[in-house]
């Protein structure tokens, strides 16, 4: 079978080899790939700028499809099933949060896409464990999303808690912003702010009204310290989400949240250390919260958020691209040209 590789660290060293089509094991399903979802992990270990992949391995963890075969000792699952999965293998087992049922965040997560072979290919094998069922009122293109919206559900849904009544701002309208700010719109946010910048405002800020978040702002253009300020009478944010990684944006959530509020932080900054507003979280008595990956329950929540009618995926699918064009998709993420691309084994 043919499969996006990346067979060498640095910039570039990626391209569609062949391989052996995958064999599962006792435990595990032979999952044929329906819709792949590019994500921006998958941009930076091609860019280089992410050294936690191990080459040479199949990139891709963002995935819906179908079993088409399945080991001895799978009892819950048939060929045919329609699934989504969490896309490892697994962790040490051993480890505090191994045992505490948060693999997710095991030091030794046999995690796919780049420790172990991901999704960029038309089969892909994965432990019983680790499967979800699509709802048939999914397509393929929909239930390709679930993971990163089970990344914000995890981020704001669990780890912040988000409360009825709660104005919350997301700072950052990416994929995994958009769909946390959906995700709390649709759990009784009261209002739903997002940033994003004049970078953003072709594609990701018209999607954000599409998904009918209550304001898309652009920072360059509006301050958003005095936005904030006038929509909540002064006093300042209830939640606020960090989907951005940017250190200004960071530093400015100090500046809007409200005494007591919570801070979610979800983005990846790119760096070991940055600069914060210490005192000033110290002395509003801010929650911060951060929240790294995926849970089982956030992706059942997920699930049943996307199969309810809660939230609609459909304006962050841009476009659709078979997997030898490849190159061209990522090209359009990287410019910003497009906010979410599915590849089609």
């Amino acid at each position: 079978m043919q499969a996006l590789v990346k067979y060498q660290r640095g910039r570039g060293f990626c391209e569609v080899r062949e391989v052996e089509e995958p064999i599962p094991h006792d435990d595990e399903v032979l999952i044929r790939i329906k819709a792949a979802g590019i994500c921006g992990s998958d941009l930076h270990f091609y860019d280089g700028s992410l050294t936690t992949c191990i080459p040479p391995v199949i990139l891709g963890h963002e995935f819906s499809g179908v079993i088409e075969q399945v080991g001895k000792n799978v009892i819950n699952f048939k060929e045919g099933d329609r699934v989504v999965a969490e896309a490892h293998k697994g962790g040490c087992g051993l480890c505090l949060y191994c045992l505490t049922g948060k693999v997710e965040i095991c030091d030794n997560k046999k995690a796919a896409g780049y420790k172990i072979d991901g999704c960029f290919a038309p089969y892909l094998t994965l432990p019983e464990f680790a499967l979800h069922r699509i709802p048939d009122n999914l397509t393929f293109d929909q239930a390709a999303l679930i993971e990163p919206l089970a990344i914000g559900v995890k981020g704001v849904l669990e780890g912040a808690q988000v409360a009825p009544e709660d104005f919350v701002v997301v700072l950052g309208c990416g994929p995994i912003g958009l769909l946390a700010a959906a995700a709390a719109r649709a759990e009784g946010a009261r209002k739903v702010l997002i940033t994003g910048t004049t970078r953003d405002e072709k594609i990701r800020l018209p999607a954000a009204a599409k998904m009918k978040i209550d304001y898309a702002v652009n920072s360059d253009k509006e301050d958003i310290v005095e936005k904030v300020m006038n929509l909540t009478s002064g006093r300042g944010a209830d939640l606020i989400v960090d989907a951005c990684g940017a250190e200004p944006a960071i530093n400015q959530a100090f500046e809007i949240i409200r005494k007591e509020g919570r801070i979610s932080a979800v983005g990846h900054t790119g760096k070991k250390t940055l600069s914060m507003p210490w005192e000033a979280g110290l002395m509003k008595s801010v929650k911060l919260i951060w929240s790294h990956s995926s849970s089982w329950t956030s992706w059942e929540r997920a699930i049943s958020m996307l199969a309810g009618g809660k939230i609609d995926v459909s304006p962050l699918i841009s476009y659709r691209f078979p997997l030898q064009e490849w190159k061209k998709a990522f090209e359009l993420l990287e410019n910003m040209e497009a906010i979410k691309i599915l590849l089609v084994p």
